[in-house]
C-alpha cells in the first residue's frame, strides 16, 4: 500500500475502531468517572481521525514539532493483562489492554514505514506510528498516576 490517500483512509478506519473499542470499554466499566475517562479516550481517536480527515483534504501531513514524549514504561509489556471480552472490567485493566492497542498499532505502521517502497509513504507510516506512540505513553501514564494514589 503506497497511495497517500489509501494509507489515510485505512488509517482513519483504524481510529474509528480504536474509538468503538474505548466506547465499549466504557460500556463494561464499573464508576462513572472511569466511564466518563474512556469516552475521553474514544473522543480523542474521533478527534484524531478527523486530523487525518484534514490531512487527506490537505494532501499532506503537517510540520509537528518534535516533542520528545515520556519514557515509555513497557508497562503492557510487563504486566499480564486478560483479554476478556465481556463482564466488567477494571479501569487499569481497561488501560493496559488500550496500551497494548496502541503498541501494536505502532509496531504495524512502524513495520509499513520500513517496508515502503515509497519515501512519501514510509513518512505517513512514521507519522502515524508516533501518534500511537504517544498514545501509549499518554495511557501508560494515566495507568500510573492511578498506581500512585
Amino acid at each position: 500500500m503506497t497511495n497517500f490517500n489509501d494509507i489515510i483512509k485505512m488509517a482513519m478506519e483504524h481510529e474509528d475502531k480504536e474509538a468503538e473499542f474505548y466506547e465499549s470499554l466504557a460500556k463494561r466499566s464499573r464508576s462513572q468517572d472511569q466511564k466518563n475517562a474512556l469516552l475521553a479516550h474514544a473522543a480523542e481517536e474521533r478527534e484524531h481521525k478527523r486530523h487525518l480527515e484534514n490531512i487527506l483534504k490537505n494532501g499532506t501531513i503537517p510540520n509537528l514539532p518534535n516533542v520528545i514524549p515520556d519514557a515509555d514504561m513497557k508497562l503492557a509489556e510487563l504486566l499480564v493483562v486478560s483479554e476478556k471480552q465481556d463482564g466488567n472490567i477494571d479501569f487499569e485493566e481497561a488501560l493496559l489492554m488500550a496500551t497494548k492497542r496502541e503498541k501494536a498499532a505502532e509496531q504495524f505502521y512502524r513495520s509499513l514505514a520500513q517496508n515502503a517502497d515509497d519515501a512519501e509513504a514510509s513518512k505517513v507510516f512514521s507519522f502515524l506510528a508516533d501518534q500511537e506512540s504517544k498514545h501509549a505513553i499518554k495511557l501508560e501514564q494515566e495507568y500510573d498516576d492511578g498506581q500512585q494514589e
